[in-house]
C-alpha cells in the first residue's frame, strides 16, 4: 500500500492535471473507512428496509440510509401543513402628505407598545382604528438614518446552487446537476458534488485580477474575502463550484446550448461577486405620532452597488420625501387589510 500513490485535482485543465501529478500523495486511509462505514450502514439499512416495503406497500420500492432519512422529513413537513390552520390578522397603513409627495406609513405601535402580528385580528377593531386615525392629526416625531452594507453571498456548494437555478432559471436539481456535470467533464468549472465554499488562492488572486482590470480598484476589495462553512459536518473535500477561468467570461465562450449558457453565467456572477465590495444603502426610518398611534414609514436608496453589479439582487429602492421632526402632516388616506397565516412551504 505503500507504493500506491493518489492523484487529486478538483477541475479537468491542463494546469490543474500537472501539479496534480506533480504533487501525488498517499491513500487517506480514514477517507477508505468512511466509504467502509457507508457501505455497511446501507446493508444495515437499505437490505432489510427495502423487502418489507415489497411486502407491505409495492414492489420496486428502496428504502436507504440517505432516502429513508429524506422521506421522514417531507413526511412531516407534509403532515405539520395538514395540521395547519390559518389565522386572521390584519394591517393599518396611512398614506401621509409632505408637499405633493405621498409616503405610506404602517401601524407599528398604540400606546407605546409595539404590535405583534396578531394584535389586530378581527375587521371590527381593524375598522375602529381606521376611524380613529382619520380624525387624528399626524406629526413627524423623529426621523433616522443610518448607511446599511449588504454583503455578497459565498460561492456555490451543490446545494445552494441547486436552489438558486431554480429559483432564477426553473431548472429541476436533476437539470442542474446534468449540465453542471457537463460544463465540468469540458472544462468550465470546477467538481460539482460539493458542501465546501473555500476557494483557492489561485481562482482568487485571478478573480481579483479580472476586476481591477474590468472595474478598477473601487471594486475590487483590498485582501481575498475568505468564507467559513456554517455547519460542522461539513466534509470539504472538494473547493466551491466556481469557474475554471475567470476570464472566460459568459457569453463569450462557446458552450452546448443556451441552458449551459445560463448556469456557468450564474456560477460565474456568484463566483466574481464573492471577491467583490459589498452593496451600500442609506437607510431612512421616520415616525409619526396620531394620538396614541405610532406609525412608522422607512425608505432605502442604494448609494454604492459594489457586487451587485454583477450579482444582481432584490435591494427595493424607496424613497421618501424629506422630512423634519416636529412637522404637521396630511393624510391622504387610511387603509386596513386583511391577512391569512399560511403554511411552511413544501421542500
Amino acid at each position: 500500500m505503500k507504493q500506491i500513490k493518489r492523484i487529486v485535482f478538483h477541475e479537468i485543465t491542463k494546469n490543474a492535471i500537472e501539479k496534480a501529478l506533480q504533487n501525488p500523495r498517499g491513500l487517506y486511509t480514514n477517507l477508505i473507512d468512511a466509504q467502509q462505514a457507508r457501505r455497511v450502514l446501507d446493508r444495515l439499512v437499505g437490505y432489510k428496509l427495502s423487502p418489507f416495503l415489497w411486502k407491505k406497500v409495492a414492489r420496486g420500492l428502496s428504502a436507504g440510509r440517505v432516502q429513508s432519512v429524506a422521506v421522514r422529513l417531507i413526511v412531516e413537513r407534509e403532515n405539520e401543513i395538514r395540521k395547519f390552520k390559518a389565522e386572521e390578522y390584519w394591517t393599518v397603513v396611512a398614506e401621509l402628505l409632505k408637499d405633493s409627495e405621498v409616503a405610506e406609513f404602517d401601524l407599528v405601535k398604540i400606546n407605546g407598545q409595539p404590535l405583534d402580528k396578531f394584535a389586530i385580528r378581527d375587521k371590527e377593531r381593524a375598522e375602529q382604528i381606521t376611524a380613529e386615525l382619520k380624525k387624528s392629526d399626524f406629526v413627524v416625531g423623529s426621523v433616522r438614518r443610518k448607511e446599511v452594507a449588504k454583503h455578497p453571498p459565498a460561492p456555490f456548494t451543490t446545494s445552494t446552487m441547486q436552489q438558486e437555478a431554480a429559483k432564477r432559471l426553473g431548472y429541476s436539481a436533476k437539470k442542474t446537476m446534468f449540465i453542471a456535470q457537463h460544463l465540468y467533464e469540458n472544462g468550465h468549472i470546477t467538481y460539482m458534488r460539493t458542501d465546501s465554499v473555500n476557494l483557492s488562492e489561485e481562482s482568487v488572486i485571478a478573480a481579483r485580477g479580472w476586476l481591477e482590470k474590468e472595474f478598477g480598484k473601487e471594486y475590487t476589495l483590498s485582501s481575498p474575502r475568505l468564507f467559513k462553512s456554517k455547519s460542522k459536518l461539513v466534509q470539504e473535500a472538494h473547493e466551491a463550484i466556481r469557474p475554471t477561468n475567470v476570464f472566460e467570461v459568459p457569453g463569450k465562450i462557446e458552450l452546448k446550448d443556451e441552458s449551459e449558457q445560463k448556469l456557468y453565467k450564474m456560477i460565474w456572477q456568484r463566483f466574481v461577486a464573492s471577491q467583490m465590495p459589498a452593496a451600500k444603502g442609506a437607510l431612512t426610518s421616520v415616525e409619526a405620532f396620531a394620538g396614541i398611534y405610532t406609525l412608522r414609514s422607512n425608505g432605502q436608496q442604494i448609494i454604492f452597488d459594489g457586487y451587485l453589479k454583477v450579482w444582481p439582487q432584490k435591494f427595493s429602492e424607496k424613497t421618501l420625501p424629506s422630512f423634519n421632526e416636529g412637522e404637521r402632516l396630511t393624510a391622504q388616506d387610511i387603509k386596513s387589510s386583511q391577512h391569512f397565516t399560511e403554511p411552511a412551504p413544501r421542500y
